[in-house]
């Protein structure tokens, strides 16, 4: 089983959260929770009638990453001896769902963080939480006037609101807004610094000169002057920067701190009521295991980034001699990613071997050679006889298609080259330097195993942005798999295809699975580390809409939410959110419903139909992804 983990990489990614029990299932250990058989729980949930493909979500894993975070923060400030303070944020755009709003909003409040909001919906949300008065409410993004009238709103229930200016435009509507009523309290202000120093991966671009967002040094000044002349400088409490999500070089982390801080000290003069240094996100997830600077890890750990940011400001603050700042983190993807799970069950595989016709005298040549290439091929004489199988294969296709060859001889043909492939296949790994040609050839024979999910709604940045997940099959670990898999999805696009799989030593083009002797049994796979947008970039393609949610609690949970089904499982309680079905799913896309059910029961009068009116009409109601044979 130690081998398993290793073949999958859990050992990596999965740290002390990912394990394998004696069954050889694995299971996920959250903290103050007993550790959850995930696959048990697949079939569980099965019997129940909760079919794959369902998002398993642990709200105590974002208690943990919230508690060490702050952790890290308060030890790297002790060890500096830094008399400034942190505060955590988390963006409301990371992960809106509701389990993941109440597991942030619901941390103890002496961890003390607040709620960042990007747009009008994220801003009422925010505000619908209890207030916490040190708990900063930050609102980002373009902010029209309506906008600014919700922040002083706001700000009047009792939250600790600090809006951050993007552009000359929005300090005016800042101040106009100020200007319309008698207010019983004002926002506080900050500023979005457009930094020279860039981040690193694929959201480089969101720093730099040329980023979307910040304003210039001249622009700065120009606030400033706007915010004096409408007596409310001491408004500005906060200097904010954002050089790029998922950073994956600490270096890069390290310049930035350094610029920013020694802007933040610059505009002291200026604002003397700023006290807050906002580094906004970037906080890397090593989604692979390999603690490098590749696109989907990082190279440091989140105690490691708590001491370096905190080292670089406490160097600028000192050589300044400026008032030390709370310092301020957005660190969205670090504190809910690792908290959920997508499951789904593979069903079929594509590219199983069937039997080929028996050999009969008035077999073409080509087939005859396919034959005996692959009962003569070894090790010795593997290179001359695999390019001979490719050359016959290649043949007997353009024999077929200029009409000098049947339809049988040709599924002969493929059949055969099919098993000498697979023959070299076991051949190279009985050696210690097989051909390198040979190896890239065979590399792309693999089989498909179709999972019954969507890509577009569950991994929407596999597809857009070639972002890789850990996966691994929740059962077997004890065997070794046979089959080496692309897994496709359900929908009729090309694109429905997971072909790269996260891995601490190189990223697995193809994952290793087992094959399904007995096909009522059921095989489950889990794609790690999916809590971090993928729940709010998730679309509808094909219609395949919102899957089941599978909150796991502990002893200690809150009442269950309206709507929410609680049931037990083992030491610990689950809530399910049931997906959306056929009919909410057409209904969402401005379909009338009740006109469309007027029409099948109008058709159902005039036809004769096999399984009549009430089999129609049920089917808005069931799921749109796969059932149990």
């Amino acid at each position: 089983m130690e081998n398993s983990l290793k073949r999958y990489g859990v050992d990596r990614w999965g740290g002390e959260t990912v394990g394998v029990n004696d069954a050889g299932h694995l299971q996920f250990r959250a903290p103050k929770q007993p550790a959850v058989d995930l696959h048990e729980l697949a079939l569980f949930l099965e019997k129940r009638g909760i079919r794959t493909p369902f998002v398993v979500r642990f709200p105590s894993m974002i208690h943990g990453q919230m508690e060490r975070l702050k952790r890290a923060f308060d030890a790297a400030i002790k060890e500096n001896a830094f008399v400034g303070d942190y505060a955590g944020v988390f963006p409301i755009k990371v992960n809106q769902r509701r389990a993941v709003i109440e597991a942030v909003t619901s941390a103890p409040r002496e961890l003390g963080y607040g709620l960042e909001a990007g747009s009008k919906p994220e801003l009422l949300l925010a505000m619908s939480r209890e207030p916490h008065p040190t708990a900063p409410m930050l609102i980002n993004g373009f902010k029209d006037r309506e906008f600014m009238r919700m922040a002083y709103h706001a700000a009047e229930l009792g939250h600790h609101v600090i809006v951050i200016i993007e552009s000359i435009r929005e300090v005016v509507r800042f101040l106009e807004v100020g200007r319309e009523h008698a207010w019983h309290k004002t926002p506080d202000l900050g500023l979005r610094a457009k930094l020279y120093t860039k981040g690193s991966g694929r959201w480089q671009g969101s720093g730099g000169e040329t980023s979307k967002f910040g304003l210039t040094t001249n622009e700065i000044l120009e606030v400033v002057r706007r915010l004096r002349e409408g007596d409310r400088l001491e408004r500005l409490v906060l200097l904010h920067f954002h050089i790029g999500s998922q950073i994956t070089r600490i270096k890069r982390i390290k310049q930035a701190v350094r610029e920013g801080a020694r802007l933040y000290s610059a505009l002291q003069a200026y604002a003397p009521q700023l006290r807050y240094l906002d580094l906004g996100g970037g906080l890397g997830v090593d989604y692979d295991g390999s603690r490098t600077s590749y696109p989907s890890s990082a190279n440091y750990t989140i105690e490691e980034y708590a001491s370096q940011v905190v080292y670089e400001i406490a160097s600028v603050i000192e050589e300044t001699e400026a008032r030390p700042p709370i310092i301020v983190t957005e660190s969205g993807r670090a504190l809910v990613a690792n908290h959920a799970v997508c499951i789904t069950d593979l069903r079929e595989v594509q590219g199983e071997l069937l039997p080929i016709p028996d050999k009969h005298e008035d077999e073409h040549r080509l087939i005859e050679a396919l034959r005996e290439t692959l009962e003569h091929i070894n090790a010795k004489n593997y290179e001359e006889y695999f390019h001979d199988a490719i050359d016959f294969r290649d043949e007997a296709l353009e024999l077929f298609s200029t009409g000098y060859l049947t339809i049988e001889d040709r599924a002969s043909a493929e059949g055969l080259f099919q098993r000498v492939r697979i023959k070299t296949t076991k051949i190279l790994e009985q050696l210690s330097r097989p051909s390198e040609e040979i190896t890239e050839y065979v590399s792309t024979a693999h089989h498909k195993y179709l999972a019954n999910f969507s890509i577009f709604q569950s991994l929407p940045d596999t597809w857009s942005i070639d972002h890789v997940f850990p996966a691994a099959p929740l059962s077997r670990h004890g065997e070794r798999p046979t089959l080496m898999t692309q897994i496709v999805d359900i929908t009729c696009d090309s694109d429905g295809c997971v072909n790269t799989f996260a891995h601490p030593e190189e990223n697995l083009r193809f994952l290793p699975l087992h094959e399904q002797l007995d096909k009522s049994e059921r095989y489950f796979l889990g794609f790690f580390m999916t809590g971090a947008y993928q729940d709010s970039l998730a679309n509808d393609h094909n219609l395949f809409s919102r899957t089941h949610e599978i909150v796991v609690r502990g002893a200690d949970a809150p009442p269950a939410l309206p709507g929410v089904e609680r049931i037990g499982f083992g030491e610990v309680s689950l809530d399910l959110k049931i997906g959306a079905t056929n009919e909410d799913t057409l209904a969402a896309m401005g379909f009338d419903v009740e006109s469309m059910l007027h029409e099948v029961r109008n058709r159902h009068r005039v036809a004769e139909t096999t399984l009549g009116e009430s089999w129609a009409l049920g089917l808005l109601q069931s799921y749109p992804y796969l059932t149990r044979e």
